[in-house]
């Protein structure tokens, strides 16, 4: 895991499979509570882990039934 140090607000701009995703925190008024903007190309699909992981289970499900 690569730690990286950004300020807020500031684009943070990596290159998955030759596609470019800028993800950008910003603070909210709720203590100790970040925001991401992730702006991406529609072919990258863009998900909070536990949402990952119940798509991937899902799809794992429908092909072993």
């Amino acid at each position: 895991m690569n730690i990286v140090t950004v300020p807020f607000e500031e684009p943070l701009t990596v290159c998955i499979n030759g596609e470019t995703v800028k993800i950008i925190a910003f603070k909210t008024l709720e203590h100790g509570n970040i925001k991401f903007g992730v702006q991406a190309p529609r072919s990258v699909e863009v998900h909070r882990e536990e949402i990952y992981h119940a798509i991937k289970q899902k799809m794992l499900n429908s092909v072993t039934e």
